[in-house]
This record gives structure tokens, sequence and C-alpha cells, in this order.
């Protein structure tokens, strides 16, 4: 499988889990806490005796914490409920900043038909309710009874709000007017605004809230990165491939395929850089024009395979027996020209000397033994380019007439 189709499904695998982290956010970033009213939570019953009322509490034996109480008109507003205390000493309770809803597993009977859920925020902003009580924020709301289905009811916390009566009491400034939720001491379930006087029975089995690990905005965000990392990632990669796939194809125009040199495309270039150099800089540049001896009786007796096999032999020999700046191509048939820069005449009739030996002496399979013929020409100011090959080719002519296998300069 190619390197484009494990991209393409890697990426089909990717928009399916990005669909699936999307549709499933809320189960994915979301824990459920869970609160009883055990030994570890303190919970305890509220009534308005403390304000000067009659009401009369009492601690039932049902499940969970159950109240039963009877509300009485001694106080202008009778009242009596559950108070769930997160912290007895009332400073550190919870954070329900990121909390969107409480859910309160409720049994209720009585003659109100509301009831209040109070979220009781202290802060030193407005008092410290170790020192009164009643300096907790008041975030409520008020529910209809109706909303307790099968024993539960969800409320969201969206919908608080902060009673007037204790902004009045306490004197708060209206910029604390807003509901707040990073430090609740207290919750409370009481009877609702105005409650009958009567009989009534709270039992509170448990209360459950969803943490959010992480906000939905930062989950999308967190998403979209991903997406754009990967675009250019993508990007990288492509122009990675087209750069490796343009030098491939620079390669492919300019090298020759069997013996891996450059061909007569690249050596142009390659002449045309060197001669630049030598205009600009006046570095000495000379040419090694070489040429198999005797290379199509090779291919007679013993198969163009053969011939192949000596030809990639042969450059594979100079190309590891010549210096780096030194550049090898073949110019045709079995003739090849190697380019020597920074190389004084002298200096390239030795370095040709050393691959005539070389090439001598060296087996290319099978016994298979051949000789080379050299001819090597300098540059200088009287001659262009084409005398300068020139001026090598007939150096080659005459180590070829002089018998072969030999170096032959036009000096």
């Amino acid at each position: 499988m190619g390197f484009k189709w494990r991209f393409e499904y890697s990426l089909l695998l990717l928009l399916l889990l990005s669909v699936a982290a999307v549709r499933f956010s809320d189960a994915l970033l979301q824990q459920v806490r869970v609160i009883t009213p055990d030994g570890a939570i303190r919970v305890e019953p509220m009534s308005d005796r403390r304000n000067g009322g009659n009401t009369e509490v009492s601690r039932g034996p049902g499940q969970g914490f159950e109240l039963r109480c009877t509300l009485h008109d001694r106080f202008r507003y009778p009242y009596c409920g559950v108070a769930v205390r997160f912290d007895p000493q009332l400073v550190k309770g919870l954070d329900l900043s990121e909390v969107r809803r409480i859910r309160l597993w409720l049994d209720y009977a009585g003659p109100a038909s509301t009831l209040k859920i109070q979220l009781r925020n202290a802060s030193p902003a407005y008092g410290l309710p170790q020192q009164e009580e009643d300096a907790a924020k008041y975030n409520h709301i008020e529910i209809n009874t109706a909303s307790i289905q099968g024993g539960m009811v969800e409320v969201d916390l969206r919908n608080f709000v902060v009673a007037n009566w204790w902004m009045q009491q306490f004197h708060i400034a209206p910029q604390l007017g807003r509901p707040e939720f990073d430090n609740v001491v207290t919750l409370e379930v009481v009877t609702g605004t105005e409650a009958p006087l009567g009989d009534y029975r709270f039992v509170l089995k448990k209360i459950e809230y969803d943490v959010q690990y992480l906000s939905t905005e930062h989950w999308y965000l967190l998403i979209m990165s991903i997406w754009l990392g990967l675009a250019l990632l993508y990007l990288l990669m492509r122009l990675v491939h087209l750069q490796t796939r343009s030098q491939q194809l620079v390669q492919m125009a300019t090298t020759d395929a069997l013996t891996g040199a450059y061909n007569r495309k690249g050596l142009e270039d390659v002449l045309q850089q060197a001669v630049a150099d030598w205009r600009e800089h006046r570095h000495p540049l000379c040419l090694v024009l070489l040429d198999i001896d005797h290379f199509k009786a090779v291919n007679d007796t013993r198969g163009h395979q053969a011939g192949d096999r000596v030809l990639a032999g042969l450059a594979e020999l100079v190309r590891s027996h010549v210096r780096g700046q030194d550049l090898l191509g073949r110019w045709g048939g079995e003739e090849f020209l190697l380019v020597c820069r920074d190389t004084g005449l002298m200096q390239a009739v030795a370095i040709a000397e050393k691959l005539r030996a070389l090439v001598a002496e060296h087996d290319f399979g099978d016994g298979l033994r051949v000789t080379a013929s050299f001819g090597v020409a300098a540059m200088n100011s009287e001659r262009p380019l084409d005398q300068l090959f020139a001026a090598a080719d007939t150096a080659l002519y005459r180590a070829k007439a002089a018998g072969r296998n030999r170096v032959t300069s036009d000096a």
C-alpha cells in the first residue's frame, strides 16, 4: 500500500474520530461526581427556629437523609429544609464554576407547590460565613415540585439568581450581584416562597454533578488545532515530496542511467559552471577525456552485457579514486569526460596517469580486463570552451595513435 493510500485511510480514520469526539464530547469530557449524605458529609435540618419561628423538625427513618417538619405561623415566613455542608467550617467548599447542571435525588411530600434550591457561595468580598452564616451568597432557584420526576430533579446553574433580600441586608455592591459558584460551602433544599402551613417530608438520597475536565470551547479548539497541524504537516510533506521528485527528475535528466555518471546534458551544465568560475576567479581548469581501448571487440567477443559491465565498472572505479571537486560524465559510447576544477595541467596529467594504471589493473569480472587512453587539456585565456574540448580530443587521438593505454596532454 503506497503512501497516498495510507495517508487517505489515516485521514478517513481521523475524520471519523473527530466526528465521534464532537458527537460524544459530553461523555468524553465529563465525569459524574456523587455526594451522598453519609458520615463524610455533614447534613443537617434547617428551619425558621433560627429566626424565632416555631416550626417542628425531626429526623425520619428513611434511606438517605429524611427530614419531617411541620410549619407553624410564629415566624412571618415559615420554612424548613435540608442543608448539606460541604465544609463544616464554611471556609473551603466546592468549586462548581465549570458545572452546568446538578441532579438531586429527592423524595418530597407536602402542601407547597414549589421548593427552593440554594447554593451558598463564600467569599471575603462579601463577608465571612463562619462569622455571620448568612454572609455566604444566596444563589438560588425556585422549582415546581411537579418537576421532580422519578425521585430526581435536575437544575441548570445558569438559571440561578442572587436573592434580593440578601443583597439589601448586606449592602452588596451591584457588581457582586451575579451568581458565583467557585466556593460553594452549602447546598440547601427548603420550602418555597409563601409555603403553606402543614406537614412536609424531605428525603435527600444523593447529589450528582458533572465535572468537565476541559471546556467544550477548548475541546473544539483542540480538534481544530490537530486538523490545522495535520494540514501543515501534509503541506510540508507534499513540499518535501515535490522537492525530492524535482531532484529525481533533474538527476534523471542529467545522469546516465547505466553508469551513474553525468550524461551529456549534465556535463554541459557542469562545464558552464566551471568556465564561469574560471572567468570570475581564474581558478585553473582541466579536461580529461578518456576512451576505452578496443571496446567494440569486448562487445563482439563477450557480448553487450559484458560491455555494459565494463562501462559501469569503469565509472565507479574513476569516481572512487578522484577528488570531490572532480566530476565525471559519459560523453558518448565508451568515451568519458572528467572535469577537474582548481587543477593545473601537470596535476591533471598525474590524475589521468593514476586512473590509467587503475583501469589496466582492474578485473571487470570473469577475468575481463581493458585499458583506456587519456587526453588532457588545460583552460587558458586564449581559448574558448569548444577549443579546450577540441584540444583534449586531439590529445586523446594522439594517445590512441601512439599505441593506446597511455596519457597525452596538449602541452
